[in-house]
């Protein structure tokens, strides 16, 4: 609601700029002189129509927007006269009003379209960098959100036909486009990364080599987590080497291109259709899928057996497991207060590789725990919808 108020202020600013305020000044100023004319000539002549300044400046009101109710019209000479420099003088002022507000809107159209404009999404995905496999990644994230379809920014620097034809075919989710470079602030900060939900970062591999693609990766990571820690921060990447690294520049989750392609080829001839049942879990048009659903409140503190037997009698899924995002004891907390000479070899060294002395938030997963397993508060149920 914050950012409509402020897109809405930003335009109101727009529409009375200087020249606008103008134009408004000079039909304030032709309403009033107006107005104090025609009673002057009419008030002795046609006092039963003119009775006082109101009448004449909501004539005068009716005649500049040529509106012509005809309640109150002039009978003398210089009513009349009056009354034709008003019309005159008011269709020109009403047509440069309706211009001027008109390019406001149009050129606010236009930079939107070319990705210039400040978006104000909130608890949005914002979609960063581009290669082969982002319009399939987008168009999952549709399929697999049909109840609440979540609110998409693009941040890339795609030619400008290649980034209208992708926003043509996803033009009913109302995707939307900033153009920049994704490891600066501005062009994050036009796509609202403030009230963004996730941030996901793609290898720019329309233009870059994948080692090349995966620097960026890690600056934008590096650069997103400086300015918004608490930002869930989803990385994908081209060589299983640079983990390791955008791991260490606090990425939430971290995506491996063809991870899992050699489990699935050796799967395959160990194990024949394995593939297949991977290929069905992980498609977005079939009719079962792995998900994470959230457990009820009232099974916290119960056993895995018991949430299982839950979800398969009410709602026909196969628990797998659980998983929760929890945090980890940081180093500092092992450290003493007085700042001694180890601890502050401890933590510059720790500073050295890559690691801080705060805590972090990792995920942890715990597939077919045991049947008396306790459900803990934190924790979501795996599922094979």
């Amino acid at each position: 609601m914050v950012g409509v108020n402020l897109g809405f202020i930003e335009t109101l600013k727009s529409i009375f700029s200087k020249a606008i305020f103008r134009i408004f000044l000079a039909l304030t100023l032709l309403t009033i002189v107006a107005a104090v004319l025609v009673l002057y000539f009419e008030g002795q002549r046609n006092p039963e129509e003119y009775r006082g300044i109101w009448d004449s400046v909501w004539w005068a009101l009716v005649t500049v927007f040529t509106v012509g109710y005809g309640d109150i019209r002039p009978i003398t000479t210089g009513g009349r006269l009056v009354g034709i420099f008003v019309m005159i003088s008011g269709v020109t002022l009403v047509s440069l009003i309706t211009a001027t507000i008109s390019s406001i809107f149009v050129a606010r159209k236009i930079r939107e379209d070319q990705g210039l404009e400040s978006i104000n999404y909130e608890d949005h995905i914002i979609i960063c960098g581009w290669n082969a496999k982002a319009e399939s990644i987008i168009e999952t994230l549709f399929s697999l959100s049909k109840g609440r379809p979540p609110k998409v920014i693009l941040v890339n620097e795609l030619p400008e036909d290649e980034i209208n034809s992708v926003l043509d075919r996803f033009r009913k989710q109302k995707v939307k486009f900033i153009r920049g470079d994704y490891t600066r602030n501005a062009p994050l900060e036009r796509a609202n990364i403030r009230d963004a939900r996730t941030i996901i970062l793609l290898p720019n591999l329309y233009e870059h080599a994948p080692s090349v693609a995966d620097e960026k990766t890690l600056l934008a990571t590096l650069n997103i987590k400086s300015g918004y820690p608490k930002k869930k921060v989803i990385a994908f990447i081209m060589v299983a080497e640079n983990e390791v690294h955008v791991k260490r520049a606090k990425a939430d989750e971290v995506i491996i291109s063809d991870q899992f392609i050699d489990f699935l080829l050796a799967g395959d001839v160990v194990e024949p259709g394995l593939s297949n049942v991977i290929s069905t879990l992980f498609s977005a048009k079939s009719d079962h899928r792995i998900a994470t659903l959230a457990i009820p409140a009232r099974y916290k503190g119960k056993t895995f057996k018991e949430v299982s037997e839950y979800f398969k009698t009410q709602h026909k899924f196969l628990v797998l497991g659980v998983v929760a995002e929890v945090e980890s004891i940081g180093v500092g907390d092992f450290l003493s207060s007085d700042s001694s000479h180890l601890d502050a070899f401890i933590e510059r060294k720790l500073k050295e590789a890559g690691r801080t002395l705060g805590e972090e938030n990792k995920t942890v997963v715990n597939l077919n725990p045991a049947d008396d397993y306790i459900i803990q508060e934190n924790e979501k149920a795996v599922v094979l919808i």
